[in-house]
């Protein structure tokens, strides 16, 4: 697959972009987040993921949510 980043010089014309290349069967949008806040919740998210995935193939031991309200 081959990404290809677009840069509006006039973001009122975004929707009309989106909905046409959404029309496109061969075309998949993905949306980028731009609000500071929700990048780091992205971020720390996609981390817990992976450590949770880490910890199914054994390669990582988690706290319980038990310990982790008792301690921290």
């Amino acid at each position: 697959m081959e990404q290809i980043v677009l840069q509006l010089k006039n973001s009122r014309k975004r929707r009309l972009l989106l909905e046409l290349l959404g029309e496109l069967d061969f075309v998949k949008v993905t949306s980028v987040i731009r609000d500071g806040r929700k990048v780091a919740f992205a971020n720390d998210l996609t981390e817990a993921l992976l450590e949770v995935k880490a910890e199914a193939r054994g390669e990582r031991k988690l706290q319980s949510a038990r310990d982790f309200m008792k301690h921290g």
